[in-house]
């Protein structure tokens, strides 16, 4: 039997495999600037490169006709904190301890879990946050300090370059409004009630208690509902400042000939799904097509798959009538078109600097996004909608428009990250492993297996995905530490012949082969589901 300490010294042979790699294949990048973009719930299924036909993201599909495009890129948790602690720790779920939006990072981290960005603090590259990147800055203080410079709520004590943005003279002023979150006059005033009631209850709630996150609730539920004009112009919205605050940074280092690490995290296409009037305007409703995988088609699907069916965000009080779905999908697409404006403002940037022959750029989101299939809204699922996550990533001289259905994790973004710039791994532990050989041969053999997890109340969910299939097993989540744990529903989906995954095979004697070999996949775990290349030890190497 293999032990865990075989294991992980295969690991870390597997990233000193993958640097020998890119060092003899690929040119230099240690000295490359490197841009991340990761918005926040953006959909592979709402870009124009991975086939959708309607939504119009321009910017996104032109930089992914320079880059390596991945099919089959996973999160390892499909809710905010949990897939954003996980990229950025490079641990699992099960590891790192965040399970949910409520859990504390900085608390329930290992003590001796590091950070992307407290890696590279120790390397000469420049670091700046600006948006989101964590969940919450303030229970992230040690990870944010870290950053040379922040812009957008950085957490008390932080000791870093509070970035600011002056808007340049003559930038015209936001069109005039009789209204402050809405057009509809009655969910405004819903709405401007609530904030009151929030911020009496905030007064004497500190940050992460219960009584704050009820607060919060009071006015989050009104406003996840919006859909429409934000009011503003992209120079004055928050994430048009955002993309403009990055574009200053990147001409103040085309000016000094520093090197720079740059991650703009928008808000939008998170809900509420509100973007300048004019993004809205590129759209006809009436003629975006609904969901291809109505509820009504399910069959067998538990309902803890289907989160008992809630919703999160978006209908979770509203009632999705057919015109309120293809307004939500309008504002959805509308975010979209306007988050890849402010992305292409942010590239066009590097193109006028001179610098985009020696940035790399990566783009990717923290998880998917339900848009009606199986009657469900927004994320927090199992289903691909939800686990599946946008992966473009351009490197100069390097990449060129090739897809790869090759599969991975964002839990590799640390160990690529590393491998990139050619600086250590901080430690032994992490459970990602660079895909720059892949980048290298987009058809190389990779991963067997992605894994996910997720909570829905009492039941934790583990999912597996192959290259064809899905498994699911939903066990108490008070005993995700038993190993032996029965599983209370299971799931399994052929998504050659059922893409959408509704059709649930679990249980049919005719699919118990694939179910038990399915099984198998999710008990040996994301190690037994490497590269074969973690057995090609280098000559005199041993386990």
């Amino acid at each position: 039997m293999i032990t865990i300490s075989r294991i992980t010294m295969a690991i870390a042979l597997v990233g000193c495999i993958g640097s020998a790699v890119a060092q003899n294949q690929l040119p230099d990048m240690s000295s490359m600037n490197i841009l991340f973009l990761c918005p926040e719930d953006w959909s592979a299924e709402a870009i124009g490169a991975y086939g959708n036909e309607e939504v119009l993201t321009p910017r996104l599909d032109d930089l992914a006709r320079q880059s390596i495009l991945f099919t089959r890129a996973y999160n390892q948790n499909p809710v905010c904190n949990p897939s954003r602690g996980s990229f950025n720790t490079g641990l699992r779920t099960q590891t790192n301890n965040i399970y949910d939006n409520r859990e504390e990072f900085d608390q329930v981290i290992p003590a001796w879990a590091t950070t992307i960005g407290e890696t590279l603090r120790g390397h000469p590259i420049n670091t700046f946050m600006v948006g989101k990147l964590f969940h919450h800055n303030w229970n992230a203080v040690k990870q944010v300090n870290a950053f040379d410079g922040v812009y957008g709520n950085p957490p008390a004590g932080y000791e870093g370059r509070i970035l600011k943005y002056k808007q340049p003279p003559g930038t015209p002023q936001n069109p005039p409004k009789d209204w402050v979150y809405t057009p509809d006059p009655e969910w405004d005033a819903r709405m401007i009630e609530a904030m009151k009631l929030r911020e009496e209850i905030w007064a004497d709630a500190p940050k992460g208690t219960e009584r704050w996150h009820e607060g919060r609730k009071v006015f989050q539920d009104l406003s996840a509902e919006v859909v429409g004009d934000s009011g503003d112009i992209e120079e004055r919205n928050p994430d048009g400042v955002k993309a403009r605050v990055v574009a200053d940074l990147i001409r103040e280092h085309s000016e000094s000939g520093e090197q720079f690490f740059i991650t703009y995290g928008s808000s939008r296409p998170h809900t509420p799904l509100r973007a300048p009037q004019k993004y809205f305007d590129l759209y006809d409703p009436s003629t975006l097509s609904l969901t291809s995988a109505p509820e009504e088609q399910d069959r067998n699907i538990p309902p803890v798959a289907k989160r008992f069916g809630m919703n999160w965000d978006i209908f979770k009080i509203r009632e999705p009538t057919e015109e309120a779905q293809r307004n939500a999908i309008h504002g959805y697409y509308a975010c979209a078109s306007f988050i890849d404006d402010q992305i292409g403002l942010i590239l066009d940037t590097l193109e006028e600097t001179g610098l985009a022959d020696n940035t790399i750029v990566i783009f990717t989101a923290d998880h998917g996004f339900h848009l009606g299939e199986h009657g469900m809204w927004s994320k927090i699922s199992l289903f691909e909608q939800s686990t599946r996550v946008p992966l473009i990533i351009r490197i100069p001289g390097v990449t060129n428009g090739d897809r790869t259905d090759a599969i991975v994790e964002l839990v590799d973004l640390y160990p690529t990250l590393c491998d990139m710039l050619d600086i250590p791994l901080p430690h032994e532990r992490l459970e990602g492993i660079s895909m720059l050989p892949v980048i290298e041969k987009p058809e190389r053999e990779w991963k067997k297996t992605a894994f996910t997890v997720c909570r829905q109340g009492d039941y934790l969910g583990q999912s597996v995905r192959t290259a064809t299939h899905r498994y699911t097993e939903w066990i108490y989540f008070n005993e995700k530490e038993n190993p032996d744990a029965p599983a209370q529903f299971v799931e399994l989906y052929d998504l050659g012949s059922d893409p959408w995954e509704q059709n649930n095979l679990a249980g049919l004697p005719e699919c118990a082969a694939k179910q038990e070999e399915m099984a198998d996949r999710l008990r040996a775990g994301w190690e037994a589901a490497l590269p074969d290349s973690v057995a090609e030890l280098p000559e005199g190497k041993s386990l």
